[in-house]
């Protein structure tokens, strides 16, 4: 068996979607309902657009872990490092052997019952140290709720003795893991998502409304310079002074960790909270590092540097997007933030950002510097630029409910004109011809008013305008009606087959030539191998097609995945000789294969290059495999002429063939020709160079010959014509002569079909030799001559005097001469 393909395929990991996690409880808290089913409504965010791949009951985990408080301990009587801790857990005091020291009387704890799991263990009552122990008082690290496990966790007072655990610390709750699209940036957010919910089930959404058009650029003491609002649109940003030194709330941290996001402190952890909940990232500058009150936005400078907060040294180039003050660089824009600038356990004021940035050109950054973040995630989707406000007063309202401490008002923003709104009609009909199915203009009017497409019914025509969040994706009439479809729901359709009539379908010529030809090679006993259309620029220089005139127009790929991808190939040589490589390494010596594919060149004031289409043959090894009749013959350059000829006796006849010496760099100097076809170049044929052999480790012969279909094709009559059966004998005479060493065979065979005579029919050189009987500098080539008259019985004499006529012409054209031995 023949292997095909040769190119090493390097898969880049680059996701075209993004995976998100909510919560339901999350959910919930912005939809004007008590339930959700999480099984429904994943099947209905589903069955909608919106995959929903893992659903997962946080709750089941907590079983059988209940609050309980302390209300004494002492040192266990044969442990100096446990303590005996008595706790009250409401209905009953549960006698608890404990390893920890940083609890203390009246705390408040999780305690796991017996049959309840931690850390993938069962609790059971037992002994230990001779002490009845009865449960397990918990760490944070083994309900995994983070990673410490310094000691018990402590809970705040409000706890309820007794109480279920999970549901008094917010655990109690069902997380969705959900694959967005990437023309959906507005659900990659807890409020985009409550906001399908809200279309789907039609329950009311309630989204917090905050007055803020007051106190933007009022008593802000800051200063945004945008450079270009092509990179930059919107820039948000407030100074938040004297925070007080807060850890994060549990809820905080509960919701976060569910989310699959670290806590780290309380302004990073809100700002990742609204990220998640609004879908607009924020980044928060420690005010106090910033060598002024200006911010600028600006293009980076190639070969600028910033240290960021991964603690990496990052060189940037010409088009990102850098957010610097009036001295330094301080962060990536819409990917991460400064070393320099970042916040510490003694920032006291922040400068929170609130941004959007251009999509594009956060994803070419991201690309180039090999650094993927969730907020560069969203912000290469093309995100609500609307929203960067809004999400600075959601940090403000949680930071102001967490410390109970008023920032006061002042928001600088900057931001060319944003429209954001675009009106579409929607004809009724319309909706009707794609559905196959009336739904109702007051249905449709619901559906679309629940997506928060404000509309207006004007007889047939809706009068629709597109919400600033759905500006993306939603431009035509079309996307309108797939909005209508998704939410009514496509299992409510029918599947009936449209009303078209049905043609039968038929090859065209061109098609049907190709299959004609695959078949018969394969028939002759190649195998055809598939290649991508993609060369390296090694592969490119080492079979030096940039020294023939009928290759070097190569043409470069704008952004190749991996270098092996560069550029279009302009031949199938260096694919094929790749695959001969791959096959000889696997043992595989005897090699007939061929490709039928397209090359592709620079086409002159055109921006696509120019496609041919190219039939390449490649032989190597033995013809025949080796039998107990023979040891199989190697294949040579006839052998490769043999299946050329066959092509051309197939489609043409033997006297449109010619085979015109041309010297090429990546074949042998002296086997390498090219194709003729009714005098014009239609391909070339030859031996491929030893040395380029060498250097691709292929230690035999190889020989290669590639035709263009596209002109070999275009004179091919469209009728097969047919020709009787001969009636009468043909007559066959051998010719051998002897010429000069240089003088090519192609050429002698040309000069004998140029004899005026309509009789000579076939024509083929059976010998070559060279040896004593022969001067140096000369050989001797043998043909075997065939006359036929179709309406007549040859006579020998006519045949002799044809012959002599071309032993003239030959020995005047090359002074060649009879051989008479």
């Amino acid at each position: 068996m023949i292997s095909g393909l040769s190119v090493n395929f390097k898969f880049l990991s680059e996701r075209i979607s993004q995976e998100v996690k909510v919560t339901v409880n999350w959910l919930k808290e912005f939809l004007d309902t008590d339930e959700i089913d999480a099984k429904n409504i994943a099947q209905l965010l589903t069955m909608s657009g919106t995959e929903v791949k893992k659903v997962e009951y946080i709750g089941e985990k907590y079983k059988g872990i209940v609050v309980g408080k302390v209300i004494e301990y002492y040192l266990h009587p044969d442990a100096d490092k446990l303590s005996v801790c008595k706790v009250d857990i409401g209905n009953k005091i549960l006698n608890i052997v404990c390893g920890a020291k940083n609890f203390k009387k009246e705390d408040k704890v999780a305690v796991a019952l017996e049959g309840a799991k931690v850390d993938n263990i069962v609790i059971k009552k037992s002994k230990i140290r001779g002490v009845f122990s009865e449960g397990m008082i918990c760490s944070e690290m083994e309900l995994g709720i983070s990673s410490d496990a310094s000691g018990i966790m402590i809970l705040s007072k409000d706890y309820k003795v007794g109480s279920d655990f999970a549901k008094s610390a917010g655990l109690d709750d069902v997380s969705m893991e959900m694959e967005i699209t990437p023309n959906r940036p507005d659900c990659l957010s807890i409020i985009g998502i409550a906001r399908e919910i809200s279309a789907i089930k039609k329950i009311d959404l309630i989204v917090p409304q905050y007055d803020c058009t007051e106190e933007i650029n009022v008593n802000s003491d800051i200063k945004i310079l945008v450079k270009d609002y092509s990179l930059c649109p919107r820039y948000s940003a407030k100074v938040f002074y004297n925070i007080p030194d807060n850890n994060s709330p549990m809820w905080l941290r509960n919701k976060l960790n569910l989310c699959d996001v670290r806590p780290v402190n309380l302004v990073v952890d809100l700002t990742n909270y609204v990220m998640i909940e609004t879908g607009q990232p924020l980044h928060a500058f420690d005010r106090d590092l910033l060598y002024s009150n200006k911010i600028i936005v600006r293009e980076a400078e190639d070969g600028e540097k910033i240290k960021t907060i991964d603690d990496n040294n990052r060189k940037l180039e010409k088009g990102m997007i850098l957010i610097a003050d009036e001295k330094n660089p301080i962060a990536i824009a819409g990917v991460m933030g400064g070393k320099d600038t970042e916040i510490n356990i003694a920032t006291k004021n922040i400068l929170l950002e609130s941004a959007n940035f251009n999509g594009p050109s956060i994803m070419r950054t991201s690309k180039k510097i090999g650094l993927r973040t969730e907020a560069s995630n969203r912000f290469e989707k093309k995100i609500d630029p609307v929203m960067t406000v809004f999400a600075i007063k959601r940090f403000e309202y949680l930071l102001k409910k967490i410390t109970n401490h008023d920032f006061g008002k002042g928001i600088c923003d900057n931001s060319k004109e944003i429209k954001r709104q675009r009106k579409i009609n929607l004809r009724l009909g319309e909706v009707k011809k794609v559905l196959g199915k009336d739904i109702g203009k007051d249905n449709i009017s619901d559906i679309l008013t629940g997506l928060k497409i404000k509309n207006r019914i004007k007889g047939n025509i809706i009068e629709s305008t597109v919400p600033s969040f759905r500006f993306e994706d939603l431009e035509r009439e079309i996307d309108l009606i797939e909005e209508i479809a998704r939410i009514y729901g496509y299992n409510n359709f029918n599947s009936t087959p449209p009303n078209s009539i049905l043609r039968e379908g038929e090859y065209s010529f061109y098609q049907r030539i190709i299959r004609d030809i695959r078949k018969g090679l394969c028939n002759i006993g190649l195998y055809e191998v598939i290649n991508y259309s993609f060369v390296s620029e090694e592969v490119k220089k080492k079979f030096k097609l940039d020294f023939e005139d009928a290759y070097k127009n190569t043409v470069k790929v704008l952004n190749p995945i991996n270098e092996d991808f560069a550029y279009l190939r302009s031949s199938l040589l260096p694919s094929m000789t790749m695959n001969i490589k791959d096959n000889i390494n696997r043992k595989i010596k005897d090699i007939s294969i061929y490709e039928i594919s397209k090359v592709f060149k620079k086409k002159l004031k055109s921006k696509l290059p120019l496609e041919i289409n190219m039939l390449g043959i490649m032989l190597t090894g033995k013809m025949a495999a080796k039998s107990w009749y023979g040891k199989g013959k190697n294949c040579n350059y006839y052998s490769l002429k043999g299946i050329l000829e066959y092509l051309y006796n197939k489609y043409y006849n033997l006297n449109s063939l010619g085979i015109k010496e041309k010297e090429y760099k990546f074949f042998h100097p002296i086997i390498s020709a090219d194709i003729i076809l009714n005098n014009e170049d239609v391909g070339i044929i030859g031996k491929v160079h030893p040395i380029l052999l060498e250097e691709v480790d292929i230690k035999q012969d190889v020989y290669y010959l590639e035709i263009n279909l596209d002109k070999f094709i275009e004179n091919i009559k469209n009728k097969k014509q047919f020709k009787t059966i001969p009636v009468f004998p043909s007559i066959e005479i051998d010719l051998a002569i002897v010429i000069d060493e240089n003088i090519e065979n192609s050429k002698i065979e040309e000069e004998i079909r140029n004899t005026e005579t309509e009789i000579l029919k076939e024509m083929t050189l059976f010998d070559i030799y060279r040896g004593e009987q022969i001067k140096s500098g000369k050989k001797s080539l043998a043909y075997s001559l065939i006359f036929r008259d179709n309406k007549r019985t040859l006579k020998d004499v006519e045949v002799e005097i044809i012959v002599q006529r071309i032993l003239e012409n030959l020995s005047k054209k090359y002074n060649a001469r009879v051989r008479d031995f």
